[in-house]
């Protein structure tokens, strides 16, 4: 970090360069381009295997967001962005401001010849790389988030009985839970990309096959399927070769209808406390209770060694908490004693190739929430937590990342770190034209209010400032 304001050229590329790594949705880029969360929480109930649970929670509220975190933006990038962002947010100074030395990194090209000298060096990564490449986002054993096909072993020109219809930017729970099952069951499926509410409207050709706009959508052989639990019910009853539910009169079967209803209660009582404030006492009391309900059938699944669809109704839910606890209520909920089964649980969904492609990072996960539930209540020893998930702790951020992780344990797809900062790298050189563009949005003219400022699909870009973002995305690459 030494010597980049001198490198950069220009204090703005500085302040982008935090940006792009502290609150902009670009900041994906580099972890992977997943990004999850949730606009439509609710329990449906006309599906045969839910249909006796209790209606869950509903939330997309338009809010406004995680005001903390919003407040503490010019702490976070210090005195030198409140100056350009004095100097630079009103439009009135963009031509005085210093050109970048746009040779104080290496170029795209460099960059893009760099990565390939490293995988090339490196007999293992090049075999990884080149098999995924090989087989692409159609047939790829991790899953894909921007793939818009997936095949898997089926033949050439297979066109897939199912379309999901899902959010552009993975951030849906409801979404996840149907993704997951088409993963597992590798059924081969086409994706419709849908803007979440919070981040844009829904197009008029998605509204007239669901009027209400809430997400996912399937289409399972010409039916239209309009809720979550009604999409994988169906995709159950029709694909039966890969069964994700126990005969009903077996063990597992009699504990499977309890085990929902167990999500469901863990679900509201994390709701109600990170939202309103209150219910801390009920949420550790269901997390114990999850917690001994994985050690009935000896795991690391809810329904022993074979995962079901209880591991796919808790996995959008747990995966969010895991994020949202420490950074809003100081409490460590991976990796803790207490709940050592549910770590176990973690650790085994890491290692499957669904799981793998589909989970996100604890920083997307916490600012995601706020846009989608209207705010989210910080309480207890957050700040233990908070600075190391933003990355503004020293350490938390720093490439190479430590091995052991902080409080966001090193996922398994990311251990090994030569691999992901290469594949990280490579996507950001891929796109960078887009990022460059999308993060100069900060300083264009305002859009329509969302309640995912840094996900306007309305606010325009800065073409005045697209070559100070480009020269500080060519660092963040060469890194």
């Amino acid at each position: 970090e030494q010597g980049l304001l001198a490198r950069a050229g220009s204090p703005f590329v500085l302040s982008t360069l935090v940006l792009l790594f502290t609150q902009s949705e670009a900041s994906t880029i580099t972890r992977a381009n997943q990004i999850r969360g949730s606009n439509h929480f609710t329990v449906p109930t006309r599906s045969r295997w839910m249909r006796r649970l209790p209606r869950g929670n509903r939330f997309g509220r338009q809010g406004g967001g995680n005001k903390i975190a919003r407040a503490n933006l010019a702490d976070m990038f210090g005195s030198l962005f409140q100056q350009s962002s004095e100097q630079v947010g009103s439009g009135m100074q963009l031509d005085t401001l210093p050109a970048p030395n746009l040779r104080a990194a290496l170029g795209w090209p460099e960059l893009s010849a760099k990565a390939q000298t490293l995988i090339d060096e490196d007999k293992a990564l090049k075999e990884k790389v080149e098999a995924e490449e090989g087989l692409g986002a159609e047939r790829s054993e991790m899953a894909q988030p921007r793939a818009t096909l997936r095949l898997f072993d089926a033949p050439a020109g297979t066109e897939p009985e199912v379309t999901l219809y899902r959010d552009s930017a993975s951030w849906c729970p409801y979404c996840e839970k149907v993704w997951l099952l088409l993963e597992e069951k590798r059924i081969p499926y086409r994706i419709e990309f849908v803007p979440m509410s919070c981040y844009g409207r829904k197009p008029e050709s998605f509204l007239k096959i669901q009027p209400s706009g809430g997400i996912p959508v399937a289409m399972v052989q010409g039916r239209i399927l309009p809720e979550s639990n009604d999409i994988l019910d169906e995709i159950e009853r029709v694909y039966t070769e890969k069964p994700m539910i126990p005969l009903l009169d077996s063990e597992e079967g009699r504990a499977f209808q309890p085990m929902l209803r167990l999500e469901r209660r863990l679900f509201s009582a994390w709701f109600g406390w990170l939202v309103a404030g209150f219910g801390e006492s009920e949420f550790m009391s269901a997390a114990d209770e999850t917690e001994a309900t994985l050690s009935k059938f000896e795991g690391p699944y809810f329904l022993g060694k074979e995962l079901s669809l209880v591991d796919i109704m808790f996995a959008p839910f747990l995966e969010r908490m895991a994020a949202s606890l420490p950074y809003y209520k100081g409490l460590v909920f991976r990796g803790n004693p207490r709940w050592r089964n549910i770590e176990r649980w973690f650790s085994a969904m890491e290692q499957r190739a669904s799981f793998k492609g589909i989970q996100s990072d604890y920083y997307t996960h916490v600012h995601a929430l706020p846009p989608q539930i209207g705010g989210c209540r910080f309480s207890g020893d957050y700040e233990l937590y908070k600075n190391d998930i933003d990355g503004t702790a020293g350490q938390s951020w720093r490439v190479p990342l430590s091995d052991a992780g902080g409080v966001e344990p090193v996922r398994m797809a990311d251990q090994n770190q030569k691999w992901a900062r290469v594949t990280a790298a490579k996507a950001l050189i891929s796109g960078h034209r887009a990022v460059a563009k999308f993060a100069t949005r900060a300083l264009g003219e305002s859009g329509r209010g969302v309640s995912a400022p840094f996900a306007d699909p309305f606010r325009k870009s800065e073409p005045r400032m697209e070559l100070h973002v480009d020269l500080a995305l060519r660092i963040v690459g060469e890194a």
